[in-house]
């Protein structure tokens, strides 16, 4: 697992390639026959995060996602998200550990440092919602010593502004999420570059 940092994207092609993405996801046929998941009928996999832990987060955390207890290793059974036009799902292999129909969500967002998404359950309800976030990216070195930078931090993963896309298109809003991405993404990435990745 390698580390990608957010301030080293380049944001023009990165939203380039998911407003691409998000434009044919739903005539693409899907990831194809990988192993996963059992899909309910007429279900497609668009999407998989790989390496995912779940948690939970507050509306202070998600100023400032770094704050969140997410640098835990996860299971050594690793955990997957999977997303279809129907649900995004939480796996160990082909068992689905926990579910949550696209219907029943108030609002998808992913984290600002691109490390995860949460997912609003419903408005106005518990002021902590569920978060699914990338694992950290492991580092080992016999002589011991401090990870080089980016290691033993959460992964970055551009595919975390899917689980959004796929939402907003559900309802009616992916002309607006992908008008809005460009300058989204230049204004995280900028960000990024102004905090010192630990």
């Amino acid at each position: 697992m390698g580390v990608q940092l957010a301030g080293e994207l380049d944001p023009a092609a990165e939203a380039e390639r998911l407003v691409q993405w998000a434009a044919s996801y739903r005539g693409s046929g899907g990831t194809g026959r990988w192993l996963g998941p059992r899909r309910e009928a007429g279900e497609q996999w668009q999407a998989v995060v790989r390496a995912v832990i779940r948690d939970e987060i507050d509306q202070p955390q998600l100023a400032d996602p770094a704050r969140l207890i997410g640098h835990r290793r996860g299971p050594k059974l690793i955990q997957h998200a999977w997303l279809s036009p129907q649900r995004v799902i939480l796996a160990q292999g082909r068992r689905v550990l926990e579910a949550w129909p696209l219907a029943g969500l108030s609002d998808v967002r992913a984290l600002d440092d691109l490390t995860g998404v949460v997912l609003a359950v419903e408005p106005g309800g518990d002021d902590r919602f569920p978060a699914l976030l990338s694992d950290v990216v492991p580092w080992y070195s016999k002589w011991g010593g401090r990870p080089p930078t980016g290691y033993g931090l959460r992964r970055v993963d551009l595919d975390w502004l899917k689980v959004e896309a796929v939402f907003a298109d559900q309802r009616g809003r992916l002309d607006g999420w992908t008008r809005e991405l460009p300058s989204r993404l230049a204004d995280l990435v900028r960000r990024a570059q102004d905090v010192p990745v630990q």
